[in-house]
């Protein structure tokens, strides 16, 4: 059998020949606009930690109390994502530079 290798071409694009997806993304996403909403998901989202850790502890003293177990478990279900979405603002802040 004979071995035989082919190497196809790629192509590159630049950055220039992005779709208008790109340049709305850009016109969107300023610095300010990207630290702004890495503010509020970072420290949202450890804000919200902090409150549901606080509503656990109030839920575990008073007995029969259904409204601090849901709000302590909405609000810690909720914190991982803002900090996610917090954190790729933080990227493209960066990346801006």
């Amino acid at each position: 059998m004979k071995s035989e290798t082919r190497l196809k071409t790629i192509t590159i694009k630049s950055l220039e020949d992005r779709p208008q997806r790109s340049r709305l993304r850009k016109a969107l996403l300023t610095p300010m606009v990207c630290s702004v909403l890495a503010s509020l998901g970072i420290f949202g989202g450890i804000s919200s930690l902090f409150v549901g850790i606080v509503s656990v502890i109030i839920h575990s003293i008073v007995s029969g109390d259904t409204i601090f177990d849901r709000v302590a478990t909405i609000l810690l279900i909720a914190a991982i994502p803002m900090i996610l979405i917090g954190s790729i603002f933080v990227d493209e802040i960066e990346r801006k530079k």
